[in-house]
């Protein structure tokens, strides 16, 4: 009996009682219903899933960024390159093979005999830096051998007081040569090529100097990296 009018009065002086019983029971069972219909409740493994998803998606959108970037990279190269052909009668070509995956101090260019190209014809860098010969034409390639091939010498004047040299070629782009001690020498200082045409050849990179003996070797390159090139003019008369 007591019971009953305890019941009885919390229903009349305390009306909220119970529905605040039910909901603090119920709200659980309401929390996990909606976990599964947002599907916010997933087993480990499907949240791995969805993680490894997401890690996809966004290494692709990083490859399509990347890939824009590099094709505006290399229209302005082109740009460039085709601004300094026209008004030179050198021909552009692209490089379609380069160190490693040709031998050693070659390139292989998109053009060939159909460009009129021969044994004779120059290549030239962005930046009117000479670089190398045609050595083998084919009907639509050329086989290019860079002056920087090992043993390989040229006529050099170096520095601001143009002081003559015999360049040897060291590979990879890179030469050096043998000079007094006595002769002024710094990096920065410009080389050029008495052996081919008073051309551009490179910039001295570094000075090597022995106090015990009386010359010193300077080591110079062009001031592009020549296994990076996509694009190089072609003097077909090798001027």
């Amino acid at each position: 009996m007591i019971v009953v009018f305890v019941i009885v009065g919390l229903f009349v002086w305390a009306p909220h009682f119970f529905p605040a019983i039910f909901n603090s029971i119920a709200r659980p069972f309401w929390r996990m219903e909606f976990s599964l219909q947002s599907g916010s409740l997933h087993s480990p493994e499907q949240l791995l899933n969805e993680n490894e998803n997401l890690k996809r998606q966004l290494l692709d959108a990083q490859v399509r960024l990347q890939t824009i970037q590099m094709t505006e990279i290399e229209n302005a190269e082109f740009k460039a390159m085709m601004g300094r052909a026209s008004t030179t009668p050198r021909i552009l070509s692209a490089v379609l093979k380069r160190p490693p995956f040709s031998k050693y101090d070659e390139l292989i260019i998109d053009a060939g005999q159909d460009k009129g190209f021969s044994t004779t014809s120059t290549i030239y860098a962005s930046g009117n830096i000479l670089i190398g010969k045609v050595s083998d034409v084919l009907g639509e390639t050329s086989k290019v051998t860079l002056f920087s091939s090992p043993g390989q010498k040229y006529d050099v004047l170096i520095g601001s007081q143009h002081a003559p040299a015999t360049a040897i070629g060291r590979g990879g782009g890179q030469y050096e040569a043998q000079l007094s001690r006595d002769t002024k020498v710094v990096e920065g200082d410009i080389v050029i090529s008495l052996s081919l045409n008073n051309k551009a050849f490179g910039i001295v990179t570094g000075v090597l100097s022995d106090p015990a003996q009386p010359f010193e070797t300077v080591l110079f390159a062009p001031p592009v990296n020549v296994y990076q090139l996509r694009w190089v003019l072609v003097d077909v008369k090798g001027k």
